[in-house]
């Protein structure tokens, strides 16, 4: 009986063989990583890559890794977020992980050719050049690519076409970087048979014509900002009628030229001289008033025949006049244009007027929430270093006097500070003096920190309290100034200064900066003990703050530091004190904006739908998924008016914990169930136990509960770590590792599992099993 004896293995084999599971595979995807530079070959700092609609990733330390790229054609996005602001945008095909560094003002050169509709058959015969570097390759599967090369730099490619009749065509161009509406600026089509005709078009004294329109047949292209153009993909052996036309006007008498391959400049000279105004402007960039009249003037340029001034693109006056009396009904922020005109055209001055009408505030309120300064700083020995200075509040302070200041809470930028790396400044609201500092590092750099503590004492010469920046009396004035600074760096003293010195005030001094010419308060200071000039100050009323600081005794590791203010914005739109582009890593955020004088309720919009509303001016949102979310903040006055403030975006990228074993990192058992528990994550969440054991194969268990969990471990040593993972799909990194040792009964006692269960199993098909003659032999 064959059947018996053959059931054996079989029934052995199904108690025996491990269950396998198998997954339907998805759809296979692929990793973009790379490095990212600065325009200086340094590691970049936070950088967004972007393909395609998917969401960003960030980059961090001058690394990314972007996960989950489908096999084609995409669209690559870098944001140098904090070197210089600026996007680059290029076209890309992919069929596996690819690296791809980047560099902050480079581009790349991308291109596909084509032979009758058709990708051009593989071929060392068919190459596509460089010209400037002399770069030659061969397509593979019709694309090919150069660089990174420098961003607003021209280059020409050719295409030869060596396997087909060794002819050439050319592409002449200028590196951009690219952007939402046009992502792909340096991708090329080469066509066999086609060639590009391209050019500058200058005037008789070889200035380039902006704008202009250069047609062949029914192509056109305007010229750009250095009058070039490029016509692409004419047909070659044909003729092309060429009109170049700017404004309606044309230019140039239109004439054929024939198309044949090879280099194909066309540079184009107008002989139509034509004398353009040249601009009028303004006498200054920026007014701040409040509420009430205000006399617009500007200088007229030569060639012009009257001026047209426009508010926010609407005509306010034209004619012959060089002044305006501009009667604004609400607070704002108006825009001024000026152009200038004659029989030969008209010229705008791209450098316009700003007119600040402030919001009805008290006199006290010199600063308000929202406010900006910008400032360069100069430090001896050389040193450069940008800040912005945002006041963000106010608070009752001690100076290092112990006298109580109201002063004015101001949040520190640079465009250097590192990811986490904070500053802030205390400023006495009467006599705009710093009387507290405190910076501290990045936590990823280190825990070093430093704070100040200063005191300004001005009195005149009878030693009464006196405020310098409203002094008028002929005498000089008295300063007692104390300095104690904190140096939170092991082993490094901390700094003391205690001078007496002497202060002359002149105001009406008129001084140039980058932000622009100013009358100003100047108050210079002299050390009475060396008579050294410790400070120089120009206080200006209009952007309300020192538009020049030279400070000789600055407290640092400098000799001289030299601040210079190179812009400021007085707000007159509601503020948000949560920072544009802050990053939270946690899915619960709060968002804060400053008061607004005059408002009785606000709303706050998330992505244009409103999450909140009330006299409250900040809320915490839960619960939100990663992402970029833009917030924007309405104002509703008792006027009823409605303001509206500029929007800011964060992400949200939230980081979950990884939870932590509530029990002994090494130990042992006698048994193989054992016991495990940690600690809990917040929310819906599965546990992922994974079990390492010594000498057998590593395996995992999901679970719900974080307590009292039974796993069966193998004999030996078991690494166990465990991971948690939220519904929405957010995963946790693994916990640091324990170590379980199981230890074996002694033998003798029981049977091992798996030969008692072999045993049984024989036992009873040795009985149920006939023995018979085998007839079928």
């Amino acid at each position: 009986m064959r059947s018996g004896l053959l059931l054996v293995p079989i029934i052995l084999l199904s108690l025996l063989s491990p269950v396998c599971n198998s997954e339907d595979s998805d759809e296979q995807t692929f990793t973009l990583s790379g490095n990212i530079f600065t325009s200086d070959g340094h590691p970049a700092n936070s950088t967004s890559i972007k393909v395609d609609s998917m969401q960003s990733s960030w980059s961090s330390n001058g690394a990314y890794s972007f996960e989950g790229v489908t096999p084609g054609e995409h669209t690559v996005r870098a944001y140098f977020m904090n070197d210089g602001h600026t996007v680059v945008y290029r076209q890309i095909l992919i069929e596996e992980d690819t690296n791809l560094d980047w560099y902050e003002g480079r581009n790349w050169i991308t291109f596909d050719v084509f032979n009758g509709g058709s990708v051009i058959s593989d071929s060392p015969m068919n190459t596509v050049k460089l010209v400037e570097t002399s770069e030659s390759i061969s397509t593979q599967s019709g694309k090919g690519e150069f660089g990174p090369y420098q961003i607003g730099e021209y280059y020409t490619i050719r295409a030869y076409y060596g396997d087909i009749d060794h002819s050439t065509q050319f592409i002449h161009f200028k590196m951009d970087p690219g952007s939402s509406s046009n992502p792909g600026p340096n991708d090329f089509d080469f066509n066999h048979g086609q060639n590009s005709r391209y050019g500058f078009l200058t005037d008789v004294n070889g200035s380039p014509i902006e704008g202009a329109s250069v047609s062949a047949g029914s192509s056109i292209a305007l010229t750009n900002s250095d009058g070039f153009f490029l016509i692409q993909n004419l047909e070659v052996g044909t003729s092309q009628n060429v009109s170049v036309s700017h404004w309606g006007s044309q230019l140039l008498d239109p004439f054929n030229i024939e198309i044949s391959d090879g280099p194909g400049w066309l540079n184009l000279t107008t002989e139509i001289k034509k004398n353009l105004p040249e601009y009028a402007n303004f006498s200054t960039q920026i007014i701040t008033m409040p509420l009430e009249k205000v006399t617009i003037e500007w200088t007229v340029g030569g060639y012009t025949d009257y001026s047209s001034l426009y508010l926010g693109g609407e005509l306010a006056y034209r004619g012959d006049k060089t002044t305006f009396t501009f009667e604004p009904e609400q607070s704002g922020n108006y825009q001024f244009t000026i152009e200038s005109t004659n029989s030969n055209g008209s010229k705008t001055n791209p450098q316009g007027l700003q007119v600040i009408i402030l919001p009805n505030q008290s006199n006290s309120d010199l600063w308000s929430p929202g406010m900006s300064w910008n400032y360069s700083l100069t430090s001896t020995p050389e040193f450069y270093q940008n800040k912005t200075y945002t006041a963000i509040g106010s608070e009752r302070i001690p100076d290092a006097f112990g006298n109580v200041r109201e002063s004015y809470l101001l949040r520190v930028s640079d465009e250097d500070y590192e990811e986490g790396e904070k500053a802030f400044r205390w400023i006495d609201s009467e006599s705009l003096m710093t009387i507290h500092t405190f910076w501290a590092d990045a936590p990823s750099s280190s825990s070093y920190y430093q704070e100040g503590f200063l005191g300004w004492n001005f009195t005149d010469s009878t030693g009464n309290p006196t405020n310098p920046l409203h002094y008028h009396g002929g005498g000089e004035l008295y300063l007692h100034f104390n300095r104690t600074n904190i140096i939170g760096v092991p082993g490094h003293p901390n700094g003391y200064d205690d001078t007496t010195n002497s202060v002359k005030v002149t105001h009406e001094v008129e001084i140039t900066t980058a932000a622009g010419t100013f009358k100003t308060t100047h108050l210079e200071i002299t050390d009475n003990k060396d008579g050294i000039v410790s400070w120089q100050m120009w206080y200006n009323e209009t952007v309300r703050n020192w538009v020049k600081i030279i400070d000789q005794l600055p407290g640092s590791h400098s000799d001289k530091v030299v601040h210079e203010m190179t812009s400021f914005e007085v707000p007159i739109t509601p503020q948000f004190l949560t920072e544009n582009g802050q990053r939270f890593t946690d899915d619960d955020i709060q968002i804060d904006w400053a008061h607004f004088p005059g408002a009785e309720r606000y709303q706050l919009l998330e992505n244009g739908l409103l999450v909140h509303a009330g006299v409250e001016n900040q809320i915490s949102l839960g619960s939100r998924d990663d992402g970029e979310y833009t917030y924007q903040i309405v104002a509703e006055m008792q006027s009823g008016q409605i303001i509206h403030s500029e929007e800011i975006v964060i992400e949200v990228f939230f980081v979950l914990d990884a939870p932590n074993f509530l029990m002994e990192t090494h130990s042992t058992i006698n048994e193989e169930n054992a016991r495990l528990s940690w600690s809990a994550v917040e929310g819906d969440v599965t546990y992922t136990v994974y079990v390492m054991p010594e000498d057998s194969p590593s395996f995992s268990m999901l679970v719900n509960e974080h307590e009292n969990i039974t796993i069966k471990l193998e004999p030996g040593i078991n690494r166990i770590r465990v991971k948690a993972t939220l519904e929405n799909g957010k995963t946790s990194d693994f916990s640091d590792s324990i170590f379980i040792t199981f230890e074996e009964p002694e033998p003798g006692d029981n049977l091992p599992y798996n030969s008692a269960l072999l045993t049984t199993t024989l036992l009873f098909l040795a009985a149920a099993s006939p023995i018979g003659r085998r007839d079928d032999w």
